[in-house]
């Protein structure tokens, strides 16, 4: 069996924001240098400006997921 079947529900949600955040902000980092190498000069600025608000969300979305796991073993190791 998988290892990871017993993580805590909060442990698997903050994993899959912290993707999802990331994810998003990479492909719109992207998508952002293809439109300006390819000479678009008009594009939603949210495109160009979403890396720098979700990539430091992603961050601590991840330090939140550390910090929970934390927590948790040592709450098991104590048992």
């Amino acid at each position: 069996m998988a290892k990871n079947q017993n993580r805590p529900q909060i442990e698997t949600t903050l994993a899959y924001m912290a993707v999802g955040v990331i994810g998003l902000s990479i492909v719109s980092m992207l998508i952002t240098l293809g439109l300006s190498a390819l000479g678009f000069s008009n594009f939603p600025v949210v495109l160009a400006q979403l890396p720098l608000i979700g990539l430091p969300i992603g961050f601590l979305i991840i330090v939140a997921m550390l910090i929970v796991s934390i927590i948790r073993r040592t709450k098991e190791n104590e048992n």
